[in-house]
């Protein structure tokens, strides 16, 4: 199907006699010289990766793909970057060749009859996750989707049933499970150190939309797009309390908009029906009991995501703003040493690390979307489960419940039992 070591705009698809033009037509982009990463020499499996978006995801997973061969003593896989999708030819073009790929895409279904794609990577905004998901899983391809999974708990059940039907591996890309603080905080609850969990409080705070003079195109959760801010970063902290503390069985919530209304840049008043912010009381099948909170207008908070949890024997908490650090108390210590410590999740010792970094070397944000690109290869290379420690679209499925539970909590004023 291809020539040489990358697709000409002349090569044509074997399977659907279509074009994927290559990113590397002129040999360079803005006057650097770029060609494509050469798998085909590197000893273990290779999987052709499709990533659709080169918004801020896009290059975000693209970029995790690209180091991926060397943050792994042994990679389970090689992401061979086929091809990547976009509307605008030259963005696309652009950007697929400075992250190294094969060739790009400008029609989403085209792409994904593409035979050298295994896995269907979809990094579009929200109101784009349905329909090309699940005609990938469809067309055979392994597919990672952006959380939210879905716009609504009808799409995401449509999604989780086509993959399931197809037999594909899933997976719904929350990233934070990924931290290695995070996956630590995860082990020591499985082992019990904090005994009985009684509470959970977790929270998620950017302030994009705090000023109401902000135009509609800078309020990112409020354009027409996405799905609110519950959806967009709430949906991380639900997924959080999921995965440390266990299945969410109740919830009361209230949702909340102040700014009704913005302007455009062109100068049109837009209706704003989009939620700001959120509050939420959840009840766990264990007994324990959760606070959740996110907000879009938080003033002075870019990206603050930290979560807390209190059992008998001790209490954890950790920040995005430090990553690196889960700090711990436990009541096992004697009572003068008894205090919350500071432990650096840096170490061999300590989940997820990657080859190059020694210990007390921090790893940053992106490292999360790193090991979750890379456990998901190696799922897809050795026929493993994504499950329990990779969120499938069964997670993502559930979170939808959860939050469209929380919406109608809201709107009606009541306590909403689950049902899944």
């Amino acid at each position: 199907m291809r020539t040489g070591r990358w697709r000409r705009a002349s090569d044509t698809c074997a399977t659907c006699g279509s074009a994927a033009q290559s990113a590397y037509q002129e040999g360079d982009v803005a006057g650097e010289s770029f060609t494509p990463v050469q798998y085909e020499a590197l000893p273990g499996p290779r999987l052709g990766i499709g990533v659709l978006g080169y918004g801020f995801m896009g290059k975000v997973h693209s970029n995790a793909y690209l180091k991926i061969p060397y943050s792994f003593s042994q990679p389970a896989a090689y992401p061979d970057l086929i091809a990547m999708c976009g509307r605008d030819a030259a963005r696309v073009a652009d950007l697929a060749a400075r992250m190294r790929f094969r060739g790009y895409y400008t029609d989403w279904q085209q792409m994904i009859r593409d035979p050298d794609i295994h896995i269907l990577d979809n990094c579009t905004p929200d109101n784009l996750h349905h329909a090309p998901s699940i005609a990938a899983a469809q067309a055979g391809k392994h597919v990672i989707c952006e959380k939210p999974l879905a716009m609504t708990v009808r799409e995401a059940a449509e999604m989780l049933e086509a993959a399931s039907k197809a037999g594909v591996k899933h997976m719904t890309c929350f990233n934070y499970r990924f931290i290695p603080a995070v996956r630590l905080a995860r082990q020591l609850l499985e082992r019990g150190v904090l005994g009985q969990v009684y509470q959970f409080r977790g929270r998620y705070l950017q302030e994009p939309g705090h000023d109401p003079a902000a135009p509609l195109e800078d309020v990112w959760y409020a354009s027409g797009t996405r799905s609110g801010i519950l959806l967009g970063i709430g949906s991380h902290i639900i997924d959080m309390a999921r995965f440390l503390v266990g299945e969410i069985v109740a919830v009361s919530g209230l949702l909340r908009t102040w700014n009704t209304t913005r302007r455009s840049r062109a100068g049109a008043t837009e209706t704003v029906t989009a939620d700001e912010a959120n509050v939420a009381v959840v009840e766990f099948a264990n007994g324990a009991v959760g606070t959740l909170e996110s907000s879009g207008v938080a003033t002075g908070h870019k990206n603050q995501h930290t979560w807390e949890i209190n059992g008998s024997k001790g209490s954890m908490y950790w920040d995005l703003e430090d990553p690196n650090h889960l700090y711990v108390y436990s009541d096992d210590l004697a009572a003068e040493l008894r205090g919350f410590a500071s432990v650096s999740v840096t170490t061999g010792a300590h989940p997820l690390q990657v080859l190059y970094l020694p210990p007390g070397h921090n790893a940053g944000w992106e490292y999360g979307h790193l090991h979750a690109l890379h456990h998901f290869l190696d799922c897809v290379a050795y026929d493993k489960p994504v499950a329990p420690y990779g969120a499938t679209f069964e997670d993502g499925y559930r979170v939808q419940v959860i939050m469209d539970a929380l919406t109608r909590s809201s709107q009606d004023g009541r306590r909403v039992t689950l049902t899944y």
